[in-house]
């Protein structure tokens, strides 16, 4: 994944590309109807497909928007231009209203898959976007991976996601410390990880994406190949870390062990938290 220049005005973009094993019209259906979308991308999803539909995500209390399908051209170009909390709406329609930030899917098939291009634009070249941009190539980098691992390994799951955003304090490299250390929830070696839950097995995976003290993902197989992603969200005092597992086909009960036993372990890792 790339953050790039853009050729029009004082943005830059990122762009990147996966391979799907799947249709063109289930990869479509994917990105674009709410219930769908929750399978891979925020846990909370809501929305309405089609010309002038809107899709609107959310993973908490400041981490929510909308976003307006602005070109509907089913199973190949999908563009939507999104619509933060404090801003205006986008008027329903297919007509681009300008905004400065959109997102591009355009789609092609390949031998019976679907290759899958995605281009984030409208992104500033300020140096104070430095940061958000690196997390934001992180976050496309891991939800189109993660995209396909749904449509691949969980196409007929409802995700149950398990997960947290605690407020954290000291630097990123600091917290990465405390999560990824000795008495951490996470071991990392080359690969296979460990995630460790106070009062639960040791659950080991395979590695997907690190990128210290940014980002982290994987698989663990023996939680029916759930993936695991850290997100270092933000800086300064006090910041959002998230921390979340997507689990498919896992019974209730077990999900609610694991989400007490989460809550239990960053407790005891990040006292000063405030959910």
């Amino acid at each position: 994944m790339t953050a790039e220049e853009s050729k029009e005005g004082g943005t830059r973009e990122i762009s990147e590309s996966v391979e799907i094993d799947a249709p063109r019209d289930v990869v479509w259906r994917a990105i674009t109807e709410a219930g769908r979308v929750a399978n891979w991308f925020a846990p909370n999803a809501s929305g309405r497909a089609g010309p002038g539909g809107h899709l609107t995500v959310s993973w908490g209390a400041g981490a929510e928007w909308t976003s307006h399908f602005v070109r509907w051209e089913p199973p190949r170009h999908l563009r939507l231009v999104d619509t933060l909390p404090d801003e205006d709406p986008v008027p329903d329609g297919t007509t681009d209203p300008g905004s400065a930030m959109a997102l591009d899917y355009r789609m092609e098939e390949v031998a019976g898959r679907t290759r899958l291009h995605l281009v984030n634009s409208g992104l500033s070249r300020d140096p104070s976007w430095d940061d958000a941009v690196r997390m934001m190539t992180n976050g496309w980098r891991f939800f189109l991976w993660n995209l396909k691992h749904y449509l691949e390994r969980h196409p007929e799951s409802r995700r149950t996601m398990i997960g947290v955003r605690p407020w954290v304090t000291g630097t990123r490299a600091d917290v990465w410390e405390r999560l990824f250390g000795a008495q951490g929830i996470i071991a990392i070696a080359r690969t296979p990880f460990a995630l460790r839950l106070d009062g639960l097995a040791r659950h080991e995976g395979n590695i997907v994406l690190c990128d210290r003290p940014w980002a982290f993902a994987g698989v663990i197989s023996s939680l029916n190949d759930g993936v695991l992603h850290v997100e270092m969200e933000g800086s300064g005092e006090r910041w959002k870390m998230g921390i979340w597992l997507s689990t498919y086909g896992l019974e209730e009960a077990r999900c609610d062990g694991i989400r007490k036993a989460l809550k239990r372990t960053i407790g005891r890792l990040f006292p000063e938290q405030e959910e």
